[in-house]
């Protein structure tokens, strides 16, 4: 299958750990910048599905704002309670 992608941003849009709330297709994806790399995830922290939009943002990782869950930007790994399930990340294409 091969992904849909959909422009959402301007490369000098977001400045590092900045992000930027979009909708594709009804579904709200966080779009943001660390350490130069660029992500997109879902906006749904997977301990409360609370969003994750407005989480502070610093070394690839997003924490939820509401209980304080941490996720890696990269593959979407919790790495610290309360969450123990995976985000869903999307591919980002440069263009």
């Amino acid at each position: 299958m091969t992904a849909k992608f959909v422009a959402v941003a301007n490369v000098g849009e977001l400045g590092d750990d900045q992000q930027k709330l979009v909708r594709i297709d009804g579904k709200a994806i966080v779009v943001c910048k660390s350490e130069g790399r660029f992500f997109a995830i879902e906006n749904r922290c997977t301990h409360d599905n609370e969003q994750l939009h407005g989480g502070n943002i610093k070394k690839c990782t997003i924490v939820c704002p509401i209980h304080g869950a941490r996720f890696s930007l990269k593959n979407g790994a919790p790495l610290g309670g309360p969450a123990f399930e995976p985000i869903t990340t999307f591919p980002v294409r440069l263009s």
